[in-house]
């Protein structure tokens, strides 16, 4: 009877039913009469056991040591060694919980500790069972942690662990090693700590990791030895470099049983040894050994350690491919390329995303063209991916930022065209959780991508499908890019107004009272843009019902960027108030001065816009000297708006020594004002940087620009980015002149990483065409051919796409220079197709002369191409 209870209580357990196999498990032992013989003895002390590891947490110790008392009582007389075993590991469960539940309360751990001990006591002697024996140790070594834990003695407890140690000296059974191995270790961690004869303690480390080697079990605990052996090496002097070879040759312990948790171990422990690097020496080594336990695994027989050694790559990388370092990228090659033969569907899963990972960092990382190709070889290495769970939704997902990478280097129509198929090509996935997130976001893009290239009937086609089709959906990842879509659409200038407000008044219908945080941030943008737009025509009064709408809504969030529309919409409710027209008297002096010079300023205004400059000029001066000192912050910014206008006066002008003092006088920060001040000042930075520039003074110029690098960091204001934009390329430009060939081609990918976060235009594109030809000069001066023909590859691109006479012109001296780059590679058949393509690249305009050099060239470089291939 008791057996079969033991049974049922143990399948209730299994699933998760611990209240039914307690009321069985106790009705049974309450109605138990003693034991007949040996099985049922045994049964009773399961029964006891599984009761007592229910119980003790939360029982108070009394009632748990009836419970062991009433087995006792009932299988008294029964001493086989299975009987005398089973009884213990009843008892044990009384004190082994506080491993699992970790209580602080210091009555409960005393209770136990010395329900530790008298058990300790009571199974003593060499002739005990083995399974006796086992627990008495388990229970000794619970005694010393708890003893340690509580606060008593050091000396006392390390001596405890390693009288334990010493009991346990002939034993040959893998748990009673492992514990030997661990109260080793705990001694002489807690000696190391304490200072109490450190050098006996690194000996002791010495014989954990010795011992250890063999015993599976104790592969943590030779880890940590060996870890505390490269702390201890650092502590005396050591460089780090050095010292981790304790920790190395750990790794290059055999393992017995391999699989996915000893796998994980290993690269966990790996991990742990690298992070004692100095960060300056830890890039070099994370690539080196990373790369070395990837091939150990790689060619392991077991499916489940390669899959833990792939999903280490994956976790040592961050998950945002814009944060992904050059180390990162090497170790998601290595690894993509040492596991690409890998036919196992275990890994699969892990295997993707690895490729997939590597070619999204890729692309941040500067090479888009090579990401492209990463891409494009995902289809042959995970054929019928549509059709697998597993890989549906990363491949997906790399299909999209494939279309991407293809518009980032000029292949808008083929960027299209993937995007096309995004849709029908998972559609039999649809149902697939993140599949549904995937199609839209490639809608999204595609309506996006066409209306940059200015296909507007097919580019509203396009996003009506995608909000018609995503809005609805109860999924907030699909929702979002429906919000995107119309989100782009009002951002768009060169759409008409009409549209404009059209996407506007669909979002509000659509997403006002949408729960999504990323939705809610958009609608709070909604409402400043559809506020702006109502004051710009003269609607005060709808402008100010949209702000507090946006005030109501939003003011409590806890998102920064809705925190910062926020911002805006309590700035922009200011200047309603104190700026609409109006025929009434001034409810006070400070509006009546605030009024008078708004007036000034609107006669300054019309002055500049009638070319009368000289007479702008002098009202703003005196506009700029009579609100400095100001103590209304409305009135200030009028002032500050003055001596915006008067820089640009200048600039216009070249005045440069002029205007020094001008955008000075604008960079300085004024506190307690808002973001209009902001942008003031970021064109104040940037004016000051390039008339100092003008003037020679390059440093001074690149500092200014520095100091609005850090004022525009984080900002996402239209006015202030675009000026960081310019002054970054100013700066790498003034770099480049002061010849530090290495700081300006760092420069100039400041500039490429920044202008990639913004929306393209074509101002923003002649920069970034401007930014690689300079970069392409200097690679190419410093013998860098293979970097400076990826940088003329994507002028190229970009040319082809938007072939505007300034882009198309560098487009002709990159096509020169590009070919120049491929004969001295040595890579004559290349030379020779891309002076093919030249002739023929009509959108350049290649000029007479050109062509006919194009066509020498043509004929020199096929000639070469022959010999070569002799």
């Amino acid at each position: 009877m008791i057996r079969d209870v033991v049974r049922l209580a143990r399948e209730l357990l299994a699933e998760g039913d611990q209240e039914q196999a307690h009321a069985i498990l106790t009705l049974a032992l309450d109605g138990q009469r003693f034991a007949a013989q040996d099985v049922e003895a045994i049964a009773v002390a399961e029964a006891t056991g599984m009761l007592v590891r229910m119980e003790a947490p939360s029982e108070p110790h009394h009632v748990v040591e009836r419970r062991i008392a009433r087995m006792t009582e009932l299988t008294d007389g029964f001493d086989a060694d299975a009987v005398r075993e089973a009884r213990a590991l009843a008892e044990l469960e009384a004190i082994e919980w506080v491993h699992r539940h970790e209580p602080d309360d210091a009555v409960v751990l005393v209770d136990v500790m010395r329900a530790a001990e008298s058990f300790a006591a009571r199974h003593s002697g060499e002739e005990q069972p083995l399974g006796v024996r086992r627990a008495r140790a388990e229970a000794m070594f619970t005694a010393e942690i708890l003893r340690r834990h509580l606060g008593q003695d050091h000396h006392r407890v390390a001596v405890g662990l390693e009288t334990l140690a010493l009991t346990l000296t002939a034993e040959s059974d893998k748990r009673l090693r492992h514990l030997r191995i661990a109260a080793l270790y705990r001694a002489a961690q807690i000696r190391y700590d304490a200072r109490d004869d450190p050098e006996s303690a690194i000996a002791l480390m010495h014989r954990v990791i010795a011992e250890a080697e063999p015993v599976p079990s104790a592969r943590t605990l030779l880890h940590a030895a060996s870890l505390c052996l490269v702390d201890d090496e650092i502590g005396r002097g050591a460089p780090a470099a050095v010292a981790i070879a304790h920790g190395l040759r750990a790794l290059d312990v055999p393992v017995a049983e391999l699989g996915f948790e000893p796998a994980t171990e290993q690269a966990r422990h790996l991990d742990q040894i690298l992070e004692r690097l100095p960060e300056t020496e830890r890039d070099l080594a994370v690539v080196e050994h990373s790369a070395a336990l990837v091939d150990r695994y790689a060619a392991c027989a077991s499916e489940d350690a390669r899959e833990a050694i792939l999903w280490w790559v994956l976790r040592s990388v961050p998950g945002d491919a814009g944060a992904v370092s050059e180390a990162g990228r090497q170790i998601l090659a290595h690894a993509d390329h040492a596991f690409g033969t890998d036919p196992s569907p275990l890994t699969a899963a892990a295997r993707a995303r690895v490729a997939a990972r590597l070619a999204e960092a890729t692309a941040h990382l500067g090479d888009p063209e090579g990401a492209v190709r990463l891409y494009e070889r995902l289809d042959a290495r995970f054929p019928g991916h549509e059709h697998d769970a597993r890989l549906v939704v990363p491949l997906a997902l790399a299909m999209v930022d494939r279309a991407l990478r293809l518009s980032d280097i000029g292949r808008r129509g083929d960027a299209l065209d993937v995007l096309a198929q995004v849709p029908h090509r998972y559609a039999t996935a649809a149902s697939a959780p993140g599949v549904p997130a995937a199609i839209a976001q490639a809608m999204y893009w595609r309506g996006r991508l066409l209306r940059e290239a200015g296909e507007l009937a097919e580019s509203r086609r396009v996003v009506g499908d995608t909000v018609d089709r995503s809005a609805p959906d109860a999924d907030a990842d699909v929702r979002v890019w429906a919000a995107n879509a119309l989100f782009s659409t009002w951002q768009s200038p060169q759409l008409d107004p009409t549209e404009i407000d059209g996407a506007l008044q669909r979002f509000a219908d659509l997403f006002a009272d949408d729960p999504d945080e990323r939705i809610r941030r958009l609608d709070a943008r909604r409402r400043l843009a559809q506020s702006t737009r109502a004051a710009e025509r003269g609607e005060h009064q709808v402008a100010a019902t949209v702000l507090q709408g946006l005030l109501t809504r939003h003011a409590d969030s806890d998102d920064p960027d809705t925190r910062d529309t926020v911002e805006l919409a309590t700035e922009n409710q200011r200047i309603l108030a104190i700026s609409s027209p109006t025929d009434a008297a001034p409810a006070s002096a400070g509006e009546a001065r605030y009024r008078e010079f708004r007036e000034r300023v609107y006669r300054a205004d019309t002055a500049v816009a009638e070319g009368r400059h000289a007479d702008a000029e002098e009202l703003l001066t005196a506009i700029v000297a009579d609100t400095s000192a100001d103590p209304d912050p409305n009135i200030v910014m009028l002032g500050l708006a003055a001596l915006d206008v008067l820089g640009g006066l200048l600039v216009d002008a070249g005045r440069w020594e002029e205007l020094v003092p001008v955008a000075r006088g604008a960079a300085l920060r004024r506190p307690g004002l808002d973001t209009r001040a902001r942008r003031v000042h970021a064109r104040g930075h940037l004016r000051l940087g390039i008339a100092l520039g003008r003037l020679g003074e390059e440093r001074a110029a690149i500092e200014a620009y520095e100091a609005l690098e850090r004022l525009a960091d984080g900002s996402t204001d239209g006015d202030i980015v675009n000026a960081r934009e310019v002054a970054a390329y100013n700066r790498a430009v003034l770099t480049d002149n002061l010849d530090d060939p290495f700081a300006a081609i760092a420069a100039y990918d400041h500039v490429l990483r920044i202008h990639d976060q913004s929306v393209d235009s074509a101002e923003r594109r002649l920069r970034r065409i401007k930014t690689l030809r300079n970069k392409a000069q200097l690679l190419t001066g410093l013998g860098r051919l293979p970097e400076a023909t990826g940088a003329h590859r994507i002028i190229l691109d970009i040319a082809c796409a938007f072939p505007d006479s300034e882009i198309a012109e560098r487009g002709r001296k990159s096509a020169f220079d590009l070919a120049a780059c491929y004969t001295r590679l040595g890579q004559h058949r290349a030379a020779s197709d891309l002076y093919t393509w030249m002739r023929s690249a009509h959108h350049l305009g290649f000029t007479r002369d050109e062509l006919k050099s194009i066509t020498r060239s043509a004929k020199k470089a096929a000639r070469e191409s022959k010999r070569a291939h002799r």
